[in-house]
């Protein structure tokens, strides 16, 4: 028998979560192999979110830059997710394509300095976006291809 009690609290509980803070429960069946590779995406989306907000001076000025000239502003949070999502959503193309040609290279620097982003990330939305033709394109590209490289250290023990 299951307590009433208890189930009508984390019903409380889990709304309360919701409009609070604005995080929703799912339920997701993935392949045991695939588990802890989706928790760990889980967890680094969370923290960009969370690191958005405590990086507001960086993020205000980057929004500033992509929001000025456009009728609808998209926010911190809509923007990150908008970094690290699988599907562009077509009403925030411009807003995109403004953070890779409209940004200074510093104010992009300052996002992944802040770790509110990875280069991958924005090498990953460049081509999810379709993006990649921005005046920083280029240097997202290849600040992103440098973590993949092996430190020098690494190569001398090779030869």
């Amino acid at each position: 028998m299951t307590d009433r009690t208890a189930v009508e609290r984390v019903r409380r509980y889990r709304q309360r979560q919701k409009k609070q803070r604005d995080i929703q429960r799912v339920e997701v069946q993935v392949p045991a192999a695939a588990s802890d590779d989706l928790k760990a995406w889980a967890h680094k989306t969370r923290d960009a979110f969370k690191r958005a907000e405590l990086a507001t001076d960086r993020v205000d000025f980057v929004l500033g830059t992509i929001n000025a000239p456009r009728s609808e502003a998209i926010d911190a949070q809509t923007l990150v997710h908008c970094l690290i999502a699988a599907e562009p959503d077509e009403q925030w193309q411009p807003h995109i394509e403004a953070l890779f040609d409209e940004v200074s290279k510093e104010a992009v620097h300052d996002l992944v300095l802040a770790r509110v982003v990875s280069f991958e990330d924005l090498y990953r939305a460049m081509r999810t976006w379709r993006a990649g033709h921005g005046r920083s394109a280029e240097w997202i590209r290849e600040m992103a291809d440098l973590r993949l490289e092996r430190p020098a250290a690494y190569r001398a023990d090779v030869d």
